[in-house]
Parts: C-alpha cells; structure tokens; sequence
C-alpha cells in the first residue's frame, strides 16, 4: 500500500480509504492530494483543521452551482464535501465536541445530494423505540421488484460513506440497496447514543422486516453485506435470519476483541465510545461478546468471504475460521501478501473488488 504519510500507518491507510472512495464520487485525487499537502502529519488538529477547510470549500461549490440551477454538478460537489467533512472528524477524540458538529455537516451535505437525486430516498427503520437512520436506494434505471442488497458498515463508518463503497456497483446490476446506520454505527451512535450490540441480528432482522414491507421491491431475494466490523454484524444475521438469501463478509471480524482491538490499538478508543465503556476492561468484557463463535455453522445462505494477509486493521484468521466453520454453500477469497485487494476492505483495489461482490450477489439473487 502507498504511503502518504510514511511510518504513520493510520494516517496512511486512511488517506487510500477517501482516495479509494474517490472513485465512487466520494472524492477527488487532487482535492485530497492538495489537501495532504497542507497538513503536519501526525498532528491530529493539522488534519481536522485541512479536511475542514477543504469540505468548506467544496460544498460552497455545491452551493454557487444549485443556486445557478446546475443540479448535477452540486450534486457531485455535496457529496465530496460531506466525506471530506466526514474524514475531518475521522481522528477527533468522541469527548470532543466538535466531531458531533462536523458530522451533523457531512450528514446535511449528503442529504443535500440526496434531494438533487430522484433515484435516492432517506428511510427511517423502526426498531425498538429509536428508529434506525439511513437510505433507499433505487436501482439505476429502475425496474419492477427488484431484489435488495442491505449494506452494513464497521466500527467508524457511517451509512454515507458507505455509498461510496461501490453502492452503484449493485444498482447498475438491477438490484436496489438499503444502507442504515445500526446500533453502535453513524448518526444512530452519535445523534441517539444507542450502542453497539452483538446481537446484530435484531436490528438486520428489522431493516429485513422494513424492506419485506415495501411493495416496489422483491421481499423473498434479499442479501447482506457487510464490511469490516458490519462483516461480523451480517454474518451474525446470516445466522439467525432465514430471510435472507446470500451474505458477503467483507474484511469481517469473527471475533472482535481479538481479531480488531487487540490487533489494532488505534480503534481502541471507538470501540469503547461504540460499546458505553469507560475502561478498558469494560472495553474488553463488552467486546468478548461480539463473536461468532456458536453462530458461523448456522449460516444457511451462500456465503462470500474476502480478507487480505496485508490487513493491518482485522486479523484475516477470523475470515479463515468463519469460512471453516460456516457448513453452507461457501467461497473464500483470500488476497495475498503483495496484493492488489490484500490491505484492509481492500482500498487499494476497490475497481475490481466491488464488482466482484455485487456481480456474485446478482448471480444468486437473479435466480
């Protein structure tokens, strides 16, 4: 994987996530690059403070080019300024006032976008007594019934970024998409403070319950997939959900005390925002529940597995335990060392990973 920021490994990984987001209109190469240019690596306030300034930038773009009438060009520009807003918060503490304000901007800039598109509709999923926030998103052109792809994201990701995560890839191929933030996740974590459970199936089990009301779509062919953490969060569903006809574990933990929080000290601090903790002990007595153990063999529904040897983020031991496991109609594959596709969700290969998944997701869900 390339380097930004040399020997700063987080600083690193996370520039290649917006620059591979880029190629699905979550950015633009030299919007970032310029933006990297003018930060002091390793100083936290230095990339707050550039990506700030950059999404201020963009969305005043957004703004001269709706107020002239020009829906298409402000549109694109909205959505860069809302994951550059996003990746501004990226690296503030959770106790830190200001990580709330600058993602209520990167929610009301994709919004924005959203309105600019007849294709794009904000839902709210019923669940418990706190409805879960998120999109529908039609296929692209539209046709009748079609079949549904319920995206679910990791631990710091929100339902916008994740349409920058090769969402497009499932429309073009007829299939709709449902991305919600869950417990733990976006603005359910950050605006309603619900925390992350291990009983993920609850919540899937309800955006299920939601697409299986909606009459413009295909209630019997409905897949999930999920990415980093959301990988644990689907297959745990997988598990349990018998409506749910395929499952893809994208860079997914099996076990997430061992295979994420010890194995990647810099998310400590947002697993213990995303599970109430106030130690690390809490921390880790919370996390030891969120495993598959007991849950892999119960997967009924063909079953994706993706992992890299490169991932510095998830243990790819838990993709390999969960692929030995699961007893269902199953696929591994396994990027290695050296690898295009082999660092973590794969950001340095997302041209040709995305359409992979989404084309193994049409051929089970056109059936």
């Amino acid at each position: 994987m390339f380097e930004f920021f040399p020997g700063i490994k987080s600083w690193s990984f996370t520039g290649i996530r917006v620059l591979a987001e880029s190629y699905y209109g979550g950015g633009e190469f030299n919007e970032c690059v310029r933006t990297f240019s003018r930060m002091r690596a390793g100083d936290a306030e230095s990339w707050h403070k550039e990506w700030l300034a950059s999404a201020q930038a963009v969305g005043a773009v957004a703004e001269r080019a709706r107020a002239a009438g020009h829906s298409e060009t402000a549109k694109k520009a909205y959505f860069r300024a809302s994951n550059y807003y996003r990746n501004s918060e990226f690296f503030l503490p959770h106790t830190d006032d200001r990580k709330i304000d600058t993602y209520k901007r990167s929610l009301a800039c994709f919004r924005s976008a959203a309105n600019l598109d007849a294709d794009i509709e904000v839902i709210k999923v019923p669940f418990d007594n706190t409805p879960m926030p998120g999109y529908f998103f039609h296929p692209t052109p539209r046709r009748e019934k079609p079949p549904v792809v319920i995206f679910m994201g990791g631990a710091d990701s929100t339902a916008e970024e994740l349409y920058f995560l090769g969402t497009r890839e499932a429309l073009v191929r007829g299939n709709a998409c449902v991305i919600v933030d869950g417990p733990g996740r976006g603005g359910m974590l950050r605006l309603q403070k619900v925390l992350a459970r291990p009983d993920y199936e609850r919540p899937i089990g309800a955006i299920v319950d939601y697409v299986k009301s909606r009459k413009d779509v295909d209630g019997e062919r409905i897949a999930l997939l999920g990415l980093s953490m959301g990988g644990y969060y689907c297959a745990r569903a997988a598990a349990y959900e018998k409506r749910v006809k395929a499952c893809v574990f994208h860079f997914g933990a099996y076990d997430a005390l061992s295979e994420i929080y010890d194995f990647y000290p810099p998310l400590r601090g947002q697993f213990q925002w995303i599970v109430g903790a106030n130690s690390e002990a809490e921390t880790r007595k919370a996390l030891s529940r969120f495993t598959l153990e007991g849950s892999a063999e119960r997967i009924e529904c063909p079953l994706l597995v993706l992992h890299g040897e490169d991932d510095v983020v998830t243990d790819c031991k838990g993709a390999k335990r969960l692929f030995a496991e699961a007893r269902c109609e199953k696929e591994l594959r396994l990027f290695k060392s050296g690898e295009p596709g082999s660092t973590h969700c794969a950001y340095d290969n997302h041209a040709e990973v995305f359409p992979f998944i989404h084309d193994w997701l049409r051929d089970r869900l056109m059936v």
